[in-house]
């Protein structure tokens, strides 16, 4: 009775032995994604801005925006080079 769902051993080792990211070059792993950082870090200042003139829709919605100008400008700055 061969269970169809069980794997092989031997499947599992070169599995371990290989490295997923064999393809990736260093440069492009090493990369950051601006528009990521700086949009969570306008959100944060966002809430807080928000909280400070009690008006936290406002807040949040005006970091978020702000944060993802910045991120994308710095970006596409960065690819033009």
């Amino acid at each position: 009775m061969d269970n169809p769902n069980k794997t092989d051993n031997k499947d599992l080792e070169e599995s371990l032995s290989q490295p997923d990211d064999e393809n990736i070059d260093e440069d492009e792993a090493s990369e950051t994604n601006y528009t990521g950082v700086f949009l969570s870090i306008g959100t944060g200042l966002g809430v807080a801005y928000g909280t400070m003139f009690d008006n936290l829709a406002m807040g949040i919605s005006l970091g978020t925006a702000l944060g993802l100008m910045i991120g994308a400008v710095i970006e596409s700055s960065k690819k033009k080079k």
